[in-house]
């Protein structure tokens, strides 16, 4: 793949953010080496005194991908990428209209997205009125990463193909346990994400009413999420959530984005500054596994292994003594990252349904082919935000046995009777999405009704339960549960990954930290950490049937019971205990012994 550079950029961001990046600082960590751009040599790290940038980037975008005959890929690069200057990107967009009408029917319905080969071409294509005034310049990867560096006044770049000796398998395993380090100490990371381009210079004069920005933002970050390489892959994952800043420099525009939870600097709201940046660094204590899942089940690498060494990275304290071996069995190593992460972080638990309410996947899941048993929620949609295992009472203990099966011992446990949400994937009405618009339109104009009368119907309380679930957790709302002969405000909504009519809620206490922001009266695209709304989940699991294991139950985690929050008034109190005990009642008086497969 061969990329296009613009030199004369335009800025998504919404004020000047050239001054924020220019005071950004580099931790005192340094890499062993780092690339010194004025003459692009290699330097060692500790004579740097002065910050750094680290570079993530997609290894196909450096050139022509080949095989090898021993069956290992190798990226040539011939020299045909593009630096463009003399082009005004105030007046004109780089590409065609025909570009903008293949956005639009991506937008507009699944069944007409471009093809890959259609959306990864970047030729340079002018307007007849600009083609005259502009120059193309042809050059390598690494000539188009110097001209970016120096076009962003940055000194030093640490670039992975040539700071680490890619012979040596050692030295290489070696550095990849310090790259948490080179991202989170760097002045900021460098993305290049060519598929990021500018459709019509009109678009940022117009704000977007759903997106936290103008319209050209909102289709720069469709088409960073939906289109390119760069979302798609593990490491720049693992290198976007330890780093604190970003700078994502498209075709033709760029923008600067920094971590909202962690600076007292306004920023625009989206998952960059939500819950990725800073990872370990966010507000109380740092990340959880659920905000690394909810990406990572959905991420591609060019070797498995890299799948887990990419998480496992994100996780530096968890792992930090985790032996890194391409020569270790597959499945040795994806058993032992989930292994230790759920002995850890029991809010793995933490997911709901990854289908759409037409029955469709919502995101196609990359780790269902190592056979992981149904906890680590690879079957599932993980909530994004920070969840924790808020639990208090001493009634439950979970361990992992070696064959990849979870313990819970409890004597507090209630089976409940459900049934399918009348919208949702599991219903009779699962094909008929017109029927999930017309629910959502009768709600809307329920809730700006004016004079609406106290008494609500039970269809609209139901829809209400779906939207808080689909807000908080990204997931459709399955199922709902209502106690025998009590009010429909005493339903809640479940989000399982497969259809029952009878399951299980331990007393795992989940709690989201919703973000809550603030902003500045001045420019409201603009927000400020604000604290947090609590939401809290029960997991569910039900029981499996497996002639192998004969008379020995099995049960399968399946997904989340939504309890609600405290925002909105779903509970009295916020004590943990209150919750549980107004949820579980009285207790049995054995425990039971859930084994989870």
């Amino acid at each position: 793949m061969y990329i296009t550079y613009c030199r004369n950029q335009r800025s998504l961001n919404v004020v000047d953010a050239t001054q924020y990046r220019r005071d950004a600082t580099s931790g005192e960590y340094r890499p062993t080496y780092l690339i010194r751009v004025s003459d692009w040599k290699k330097v060692p790290g500790k004579q740097v005194e002065t910050g750094y940038c680290a570079l993530s980037y997609v290894w196909d975008q450096a050139g022509d991908v080949v095989q090898k005959e021993n069956g290992e890929y190798d990226c040539i690069d011939k020299g045909r990428h593009c630096i463009v200057e003399g082009y005004d990107m105030g007046k004109n967009g780089f590409f065609p209209k025909i570009r903008r009408m293949l956005r639009r029917k991506k937008r507009d319905s699944v069944t007409m997205i471009p093809t890959d080969e259609e959306e990864n071409k970047f030729e340079v294509q002018f307007l007849p009125s600009t083609r005259s005034k502009a120059t193309i310049k042809h050059v390598t990867y690494e000539e188009l990463l110097q001209q970016i560096c120096k076009d962003f006044e940055i000194e030093y770049l640490w670039y992975d193909k040539i700071c680490i000796d890619q012979s040596d398998d050692e030295t290489k395993l070696r550095e990849i346990k310090q790259m948490h380090k080179i991202y989170s100490n760097g002045c900021y990371t460098v993305a290049i994400v060519p598929e990021i381009h500018i459709y019509d210079p009109k678009d940022f004069e117009t704000i977007n009413p759903v997106f936290d920005g103008t319209e050209a933002s909102a289709e720069a970050w469709a088409d960073m999420v939906q289109k390119s390489l760069w979302w798609k892959r593990s490491w720049t994952l693992e290198e976007t959530m330890s780093s604190k800043r970003i700078l994502v420099v498209g075709t033709d525009t760029h923008f600067w984005q920094h971590s909202l939870q962690t600076c007292d600097i306004p920023t625009t709201y989206d998952d960059f500054s939500a819950c990725m940046l800073d990872f370990a660094n966010q507000q109380r204590g740092g990340g959880s596994v659920n905000q690394a899942l909810s990406q990572a089940h959905f991420r591609t690498s060019s070797k498995e292994h890299d799948k887990i060494l990419s998480l496992a990275n994100i996780f530096p304290d968890i792992f930090k003594n985790m032996k890194i071996n391409y020569k270790i069995d597959i499945k040795t190593t994806f058993n032992h990252f989930y292994r230790t992460i759920a002995t850890h972080d029991i809010s793995i638990l933490c997911f709901g349904s990854n289908l759409y309410n037409n029955g469709e996947e919502i995101r196609v899941n990359t780790m269902k082919n190592h056979n992981l048993p149904s906890w680590t929620g690879v079957s599932g949609y993980h909530l994004s935000e920070r969840v924790t295992t808020t639990t208090t009472w001493l009634q439950h203990q979970h361990s992992i046995c070696d064959d990849m099966l979870l313990h819970i011992s409890t004597k507090y446990y209630k089976t409940l009777s459900v049934v399918p949400y009348d919208c949702g994937c599991f219903s009779p009405l699962s094909q008929a999405k017109h029927q999930w618009d017309q629910q959502i339109d009768k709600f809307d104009k329920r809730e700006k009704a004016k004079g609406l009368s106290i008494t609500i119907e039970e269809d609209a309380t139901l829809i209400d339960w779906a939207i808080k679930m689909k807000n908080i957790l990204g997931c459709y709302t399955t199922h709902y549960y209502q106690p025998q002969n009590a009010p429909v405000m005493q339903a809640r909504p479940l989000s399982l990954t497969e259809d029952c009519d009878e399951c299980i809620i331990l007393p795992i206490l989940l709690k989201s930290y919703g973000l809550l922001v603030k902003w500045k009266e001045e420019l409201p695209l603009l927000k400020l950490f604000g604290g947090y709304t609590h939401d809290y989940f029960l997991p569910v699991i039900k029981i499996y049937v497996d002639a192998a294991n004969g008379t020995k139950e099995r049960y399968k985690a399946i997904g989340t019971y939504f309890l609600g929050n405290t925002f909105s008034k779903d509970f009295i109190s916020d004590d943990p205990d209150e919750i549980l005990s107004s949820v579980f009642g009285d207790v049995h008086s054995e425990a039971k012994e859930f084994i989870i497969q």
